[in-house]
């Protein structure tokens, strides 16, 4: 019941954060946003959500937006220019640290990440050393990655 209601207010926030963004704007670049394979993108929020998985196949993103911590951006499984990306459309993996990962990621206590996870393979490795929890949101949306602009 207890992983329920966090899935739930997880999500609620997710939803609240997106929505935010994309408010009365229909779709809204924002840079350097998601890690991918160590490099960071911009995306486009769109107000594209669904309620389960579209008819094509979704990527996974993992959302760090109410993980305990400030500071850890998305981190997807796939890019643009892999032959899996999926264009887009992600099933959300809501993610929190764990007591000792707040120890580990913020030895300073700030409540910022001292260093950020850039790769699924690098979520995944985090979980594995129970600094992470990640828990399937059961929601979906479309939000394309992009190449990040010179600045």
């Amino acid at each position: 019941m207890k992983k329920k209601m966090i899935t739930t207010i997880a999500l609620l926030g997710f939803i609240a954060g997106t929505a935010a963004i994309a408010s009365g704007q229909g779709a809204t670049r924002v840079a350097e946003a998601i890690w991918a394979h160590g490099e960071l993108y911009d995306t486009v929020v769109t107000p594209a959500t669904f309620t389960s998985p579209p008819e094509h196949s979704t990527d996974t993103i993992y959302s760090f937006m109410i993980s305990g911590l400030a500071g850890q951006r998305s981190v997807a499984d796939a890019a643009p220019g892999d032959p899996s990306y999926n264009g887009g459309r992600w099933d959300v993996q809501m993610v929190t640290f764990t007591a000792l990962g707040i120890d580990v990621h913020d030895p300073d206590g700030d409540g910022v990440v001292n260093f950020e996870l850039m790769s699924e393979e690098e979520v995944l490795d985090h979980e594995d050393l129970d600094h992470l929890i990640i828990t399937p949101a059961n929601f979906y949306f479309e939000c394309p990655m992009l190449p990040r602009r010179n600045r």
